[in-house]
């Protein structure tokens, strides 16, 4: 069976500039569902000596603000092109789901992935899907409820008091290099395809790092990268087929866009604006706590869920999983009055939260903090408008950052903390969206 993907003829060559002095240049090499390049991202600067450029995701809901079901979807049109790749065979409704996501409908998305919930894919070999924090931990535990059976598992930068590591590895261009992988040994240990999921490799350097380590303990034959962005150059490429030859291991990288990037200017080191902090005297918001922890599967006495793929979960948790965020959905349907709703999850805590947000009634949307400083410039054109620094509330010492949320575009801010947290733990975060004219402000807690 052939599949055809409609739509019209899309350019190859791109210039995006970022700001005045820094562009990257692009050439799109392929595009496998023709997705018009503006639907994946949009560019900002990085604060980064080692990288000086974002591609900031319009499909994650991690920096801009999305219908939770994009990034639901997105997930979904990753997890079927590498089943149509993998098995030879064409999915009828993937042209479904693509134009769902493309569709300023979130009624006709929802339908679409209920559509992907009803059809769980069956792989040859159940995969070991490992999803990179903190960016991609929603995208890859997404892109594992695609698959009929299998595990998953996130990297993580939070160190578990009293649990250790299965094992270590570098993300080198990062602004917090060092990552930590909770998995089950006994797991670890099966010779499935390990499945990484991130939402773009630039040098592809990270999953080698990663494969390298996790080959050391518990080699195996296939490793798989899936990406929604692939800007490898050959030289890169080339790396990948030297480490196949070295550890006698195949490597297949499948991903939404591939290209080349050529970068046009200099790192910026320091801020050239600064970031927004809150003011001591700012006025207090109305305070809402909802404790929905009796939902979720705490793990024993550490203060996390066991349900967000940090310390691992298969196929049989999936269902337990659905059911504790539709309930916590329908109670916050039950406290929240309708109106136009932002949802923030916290860091690498973002696939519980948006999937809470996506049963939620009304014009909901989602996106998440994050450890990452980007630049922010308020002209039109530019990803990151408006950027504002906080202590994390779960661990104060880590510096957090929210981007993109203008003066009184929302009637209320719903915001999902993974452990428990007290008002003085959130008020730098909350009198920050006290002064965007966000009054009413609902606290969520899991655990």
């Amino acid at each position: 069976m052939t599949r055809t993907i409609s739509s019209r003829c899309l350019p190859t060559q791109y210039h995006f500039p970022i700001l005045s002095n820094m562009s990257v240049n692009l050439e799109i090499t392929e595009n496998k569902l023709t997705i018009p390049i503006d639907e994946f991202f949009t560019m900002a600067a990085r604060i980064n000596k080692k990288r000086g450029f974002l591609f900031v995701s319009r499909m994650l809901g991690k920096h801009i603000p999305v219908d939770p079901y994009k990034p639901l979807l997105a997930s979904g049109l990753l997890a079927l092109t590498y089943y149509e790749n993998e098995s030879g065979h064409s999915l009828a409704y993937l042209q479904e789901v693509r134009d769902a996501f493309l569709a300023n409908n979130r009624e006709k998305r929802k339908k679409a992935y209920r559509l992907l919930q009803s059809r769980p894919l069956n792989l040859e070999e159940e995969p070991i899907v490992i999803g990179f924090a903190e960016t991609a931990t929603a995208l890859g535990h997404a892109v594992f409820d695609c698959f009929e059976k299998g595990y998953y598992i996130h990297t993580t930068r939070e160190n578990a008091n009293g649990i250790s590591p299965e094992f270590n590895f570098k993300e080198e261009h990062s602004h917090a290099v060092d990552q930590r992988c909770y998995a089950d040994p006994l797991i670890l240990q099966q010779p499935h395809p390990v499945l990484l999921v991130d939402d773009e490799i630039t040098t592809g350097k990270t999953c080698l790092n990663i494969i390298k380590e996790l080959h050391a303990k518990y080699p195996r034959k296939q490793y798989v990268v899936l990406s929604l962005l692939d800007w490898r150059s050959e030289e890169h490429i080339e790396q990948y087929r030297f480490l196949e030859e070295e550890l006698n291991i195949t490597i297949k990288v499948h991903s939404l866009l591939k290209g080349t990037i050529e970068f046009e200017g200099q790192p910026l080191e320091q801020p050239i604006i600064d970031f927004q902090k809150s003011k001591p005297d700012c006025p207090e918001a109305f305070l809402n706590w909802h404790d929905v922890s009796s939902s979720f599967r705490q793990l024993s006495e550490r203060n996390y869920l066991s349900d967000s793929g940090r310390f691992g979960i298969n196929e049989l948790d999936k269902a337990k999983i659905e059911e504790s965020c539709q309930n916590a959905s329908n109670h916050l349907n039950r406290e929240v009055p309708a109106g136009k709703t932002l949802c923030l999850g916290t860091g690498e805590f973002m696939y519980i939260p948006m999937k809470i947000a996506s049963y939620l009634t009304g014009e909901v949307y989602y996106h998440s903090t994050t450890r990452s400083p980007i630049q922010p410039v308020d002209e039109e054109g530019y990803a990151i408008r408006s950027g504002f620094t906080f202590p994390n509330p779960e661990e104060r010492e880590v510096q957090h950052y929210v981007y993109n949320i203008p003066e009184g575009e929302y009637d209320r801010v719903i915001l999902f903390f993974e452990k428990n947290v007290s008002v003085e733990d959130t008020n730098a975060l909350t009198s920050l969206l006290v002064e965007r004219n966000i009054t009413t402000i609902h606290i969520v807690t899991c655990s």
